[in-house]
């Protein structure tokens, strides 16, 4: 009985330490996908995608992600994104799925959800100009 005992308090040490792993790696998932959508938020978009996609970074629509990020991998690649592209499009899942149920919760946390859903179309769109402006020159 005695020997029983130290398995499960090393089952419980090494548990703990792989949810607490998982935790820091979730947040610092998070913190870097949110630092991405700041930076890219600053990023003007180019006066030819405005006009052909009329977007703005006041206009763009949340639902918009999925379009643009079609549009982004016809794109030509200039192989230096894949890493942001893979993060924002997975934050963007998770924020889609969090937007479909705080909006039974909270009106504030949907709003919050779908406001982070724009900045992630809004990253697609910087992306996708980033990929046919040297196209267009």
């Amino acid at each position: 009985m005695h020997q029983f005992s130290g398995t499960s308090n090393l089952m419980f040490t090494s548990a703990f330490i792989f949810v607490f792993v998982i935790a820091a790696l979730w947040q610092f998932s998070f913190a870097y996908c949110r630092t991405l959508l700041a930076t890219y938020s600053k990023v003007e978009l180019s006066g030819k995608l405005q006009k052909v996609m009329g977007l703005t970074v006041d206009t763009i629509a949340p639902h918009e992600f999925d379009r643009l990020m079609a549009l982004v991998c016809v794109a030509p690649d200039p192989c230096d994104d894949a890493a942001e592209i893979t993060s924002v499009s997975l934050y963007y899942r998770i924020m889609k799925m969090a937007a479909a149920i705080s909006s039974l919760l909270s009106e504030a946390a949907s709003n919050w959800c779908r406001g982070e859903l724009a900045r992630c179309s809004y990253f697609a769109a910087v992306t996708l100009d980033r990929r046919l402006v040297p196209v267009a020159e």
